[in-house]
């Protein structure tokens, strides 16, 4: 079983904003987790999304579960990718989602390392 294990870091402060960590099976399948360092809050149709170096598509995501605003500590789920491998660049990135739901800010970003 591969765990992998990214901290992500703002372009902008250099300080790390969230942990990102894997789980894979033998199959390929992942589950993946992130934690932040300080809470986001989500409004309307925001999301919170990890994309990798492999394909574009998020990895896993999280949306406002209220549209007046939601705190979003920490979110996981299984990855839509399948397992990222070690030595991948990933990033966290936040959205506004709906029709401008290309529009990505980069909130942080690493490099997947296997852990132990």
């Amino acid at each position: 079983m591969f765990r992998g294990r990214a901290e992500l870091v703002s372009p902008e402060t250099g300080g790390t904003v969230a942990t990102f960590t894997e789980s894979c099976d033998t199959e390929g399948s992942a589950n993946a987790r992130v934690v932040l360092k300080h809470a986001i809050e989500l409004k309307d149709n925001e999301r919170l999304e990890i994309f990798g170096t492999v394909k574009d598509v998020p990895v896993i995501s999280v949306g406002a579960t209220d549209p007046a605003g939601s705190k979003i500590y920490e979110f996981s789920g299984k990855s839509a990718v399948g397992c990222l491998p070690d030595k991948m660049e990933i990033s966290l990135v936040k959205t506004p989602g709906g029709r401008l739901g290309t529009l990505l800010v980069v909130l942080g970003t690493g490099t997947i390392h296997h852990h132990h």
